[in-house]
């Protein structure tokens, strides 16, 4: 890390970070089937960021749905990308909460992408010494805006939980020059992704070389005009010079595409409060309780604890061994038998389906609701009962019967065989049911079964969550 007495701001490149989580759970979802693996991606890459870098400041850049600047020029810009799942959609929407609870800003601008609001954040922020940026994308387009260590990215290599922090140094060791020549290496080799078509049969290690011995678009061409023996000696072929000569325009038009602006029309300020003061805890536990994000409030307390959380926040720290654990062991009972997708409740659980954060305020709630949903019966009867029961086999462990184990093993292998003879005669094809690859193309494509809330997973086959 840096100089401790610089502020730090994180960016946040929103839309990179959801499209990454999205794809990384892509069957994640809440006990009543909403989708939610974006949403829960984003906040664990919160959480990460505030324990790795712990920010002074947090800020949100967002896309906006209307086209761009560069859509206006070229309108082939970004053609062809898969048209955006409706469960991704809506998570974006629903995304502008987990800041909002936070206490996180939220920038964007029409006509703009994200990455030109952080290159503009990051250029009006330029002459604050005591200030130092950390761009958090799954996007390596932002890698352009590094400067030196002031400003640094935190880039997804795979997934959410694989990540690289790159500085200057980090970006010359990866592709051989400094972030300032990335558009013109865009410009060269294009990006099929954006569908910036750069010089056609010009490639990454053609334009590396390309930079690496002329340096940007500008320097390449002025040398092509005095000496094309140099690229010769550089081991640039006949071919591609005959390239460069016919694709000078291309290379431009294509640079300007990728070059983010650092001039979009926004009113940038840093937030008056560090990121700490701003969270509000009630609206972020309420939005946990209802995505059933379970340990996330919990884990974001201790991350702050460990480094002076505000007084309020340490105060709704309640140690579980402070409260009477016959009482506790009930709660949780109860809290299962209204709410049975929380399978191994906590007492944060508790509080969140309660809505308190006094332990008796919430087990009264609990036996009220346990009398409403005339479950009673169930509670005093049956799992009651089975508490001190359950806590004994923990203690001293049980017996287990190898022979009636394997006995049992046998008949449910020859059951399984019969189920699944009559699975392959229903669906008309013999295939593994083990797999869900196999199992979503035969209820879904070959049966045309429909499924409520149906998704494809990361690899493009459907989901048999």
């Amino acid at each position: 890390m840096t100089n401790k007495k610089l502020k730090r701001l994180v960016l946040l490149d929103s839309h990179a970070i959801l499209h990454r989580a999205y794809h990384a759970l892509p069957d994640f979802a809440t006990s009543k089937g909403v989708p939610t693996g974006a949403l829960y991606g984003l906040c664990l890459m919160l959480l990460r960021i505030i324990d790795d870098f712990r920010p002074d400041y947090i800020v949100a850049a967002y896309d906006l749905p209307k086209p761009t600047y560069r859509h206006e020029v070229y309108k082939e810009y970004k053609a062809g990308r898969v048209k955006t799942d409706d469960d991704l959609i809506s998570q974006i929407k629903e995304s502008r909460k987990v800041f909002e609870a936070f206490g996180i800003p939220i920038y964007d601008c029409e006509g703009f992408e994200a990455d030109d609001v952080l290159g503009t954040i990051v250029e009006e922020t330029k002459d604050d010494k005591e200030l130092e940026i950390i761009i958090a994308s799954g996007d390596m387009d932002t890698l352009q805006l590094v400067d030196d260590d002031r400003v640094r990215v935190f880039t997804l290599k795979k997934g959410i939980k694989d990540t690289i922090l790159y500085n200057e140094k980090g970006v010359r060791e990866r592709f051989g020059f400094g972030p300032e020549l990335l558009p013109d290496y865009k410009g060269l080799r294009g990006d099929p992704s954006d569908n910036i078509p750069g010089i056609k049969g010009i490639g990454e290690k053609t334009a590396t070389i390309l930079i690496t011995s002329f340096g940007g678009i500008a320097g390449i061409y002025k040398a092509l005009a005095k000496d094309e023996e140099k690229f010769a000696e550089a081991g640039i072929t006949p071919r591609i010079v005959e390239l460069l000569k016919n694709g000078k325009d291309d290379a431009e038009f294509s640079k300007m595409l990728g070059t983010i602006r650092k001039d979009a029309p926004i009113e940038f300020s840093l937030p008056k409060e560090t990121f700490a003061d701003n969270i509000d805890f009630g609206k972020l536990d309420a939005f946990f309780t209802e995505l059933e994000f379970r340990t996330l409030g919990a884990k974001l307390r201790n991350i702050l604890g460990r480094e002076g959380a505000p007084e309020e926040v340490a105060e709704e720290i309640i140690d579980e061994k402070s409260i009477d654990q016959q009482k506790l062991k009930e709660a949780k009972i109860m809290l299962w038998l209204v709410k049975s997708s929380i399978t191994n409740p906590t007492l944060e659980d508790i509080f969140n389906h309660t809505k308190t954060k006094d332990f008796f305020t919430a087990y009264e709630s609990l036996s009220a609701e346990i009398k409403e949903k005339n479950l009673v019966n169930v509670y005093e009867d049956i799992e009651k009962p089975l508490i001190p029961i359950v806590d004994g086999m923990k203690e001293t462990g049980v017996k287990i019967d190898v022979s009636a184990l394997k006995d049992l093993k046998r008949e449910f292998d020859k059951e399984i065989k019969s189920l699944e003879q009559n699975i392959w005669k229903m669906s008309g094809v013999e295939f593994n049911i083990s797999s869900p690859k196999q199992l979503g193309e035969v209820l879904f494509t070959k049966m045309g079964l429909k499924a409520k809330y149906q998704k494809k997973t990361a690899s493009g086959g459907f989901s048999t969550k």
